[in-house]
């Protein structure tokens, strides 16, 4: 049996693998909502639980709008410059509602 290469093990270099940036965006927005959804909407804050609920709807409009013009576009993903000004506009008022968050509260 003859030696296998070097060349043989190496996992092979992922070619013409390209990712939307704005479905990168909406995607680690989704996963970091999810991942405080359960602890949020149990604690007893309202303010925490009504943000948390006003993030959700961004995301879901965020979503549809970014599904719907991938249709229209097909797989090119070329997507209008107002289109990607909307889905900027989501992802700032996502991440806005997030700083409130953030911010020590007064009282």
């Amino acid at each position: 049996m003859p030696p296998k290469c070097a060349q043989d093990n190496m996992v092979p270099e992922a070619q013409g693998l390209k990712y939307s940036k704005f479905e990168m965006a909406l995607f680690l927005t989704q996963l970091a909502w999810r991942s405080t959804y359960d602890e949020r909407m149990a604690s007893q804050d309202s303010n925490l639980t009504s943000v948390t609920e006003a993030q959700g709807q961004i995301l879901k409009r965020w979503k549809a709008l970014m599904d719907s013009e991938k249709e229209l576009a097909g797989k090119e993903e070329n997507f209008s410059p107002s289109v990607k000004r909307e889905m900027a506009v989501y992802e700032w008022r996502y991440k806005r509602l997030e700083a409130t968050m953030d911010a020590p509260q007064k009282g």
